[in-house]
């Protein structure tokens, strides 16, 4: 019972932040802001987090575990490479382009603790992995190179989605640039 109420805390603790970022940015979550939304003393929040900064690390390590999850799901089943692919970048685009990710989009990464930083950028290799192996079963020479260019560009996809651009044209023309790509290196 005593986890179940230190997960709900927990919980409560960051979706707290998450409403905070939303309503006002990043600089309107406190310590004493957190203590207010949640109902619960300052000091206890110090209990779960050490700082703002951890609370702020620990929305971005739960996003990118959520996100490396679902990919890992969706193309689990799917054998063709090229297919992994595509729903690789189409949902990839799709979270990016949430109203979810930007808010954790508005946390400045440099101004996390030290470890939590190491877990983001090893998360992120994690979640690059899936994209690396398709692109290694197409036979594409350097993956790892091939999968940072694809994510630079559905990151600027999303970016211009977010600028009020058009989910549907964004995907297709993302998807339509790696695919040209890809076909160039396998060919």
């Amino acid at each position: 019972m005593r986890s179940q109420t230190l997960d709900a805390r927990l919980e409560a603790i960051l979706g707290a932040a998450a409403e905070l970022i939303t309503a006002n940015g990043v600089e309107s979550v406190t310590m004493a802001t957190l203590g207010k939304r949640t109902g619960l003393s300052r000091p206890a929040i110090y209990q779960y987090f050490a700082s703002r900064d951890h609370v702020l690390g620990e929305l971005l390590i739960n996003e990118m575990a959520d996100l490396s999850n679902e990919i890992d799901r969706l193309i689990s089943e799917i054998e063709d490479p090229l297919e992994r692919v595509r729903v690789w970048i189409h949902y990839s685009l799709a979270h990016l382009a949430s109203a979810e990710h930007r808010v954790v989009r508005q946390i400045s990464i440099e101004n996390l603790p030290a470890d939590q930083r190491g877990m983001l950028k090893a998360m992120h290799g994690y979640f690059m992995i899936s994209l690396i192996t398709s692109l290694k079963d197409l036979g594409v020479d350097e993956p790892s190179t091939l999968s940072g260019m694809i994510f630079g560009s559905i990151a600027s996809a999303a970016k211009r989605i977010d600028d009020d651009g058009n989910f549907a044209a964004e995907a297709r023309a993302v998807e339509k640039f790696v695919m040209a790509g890809i076909q160039s290196e396998i060919s």
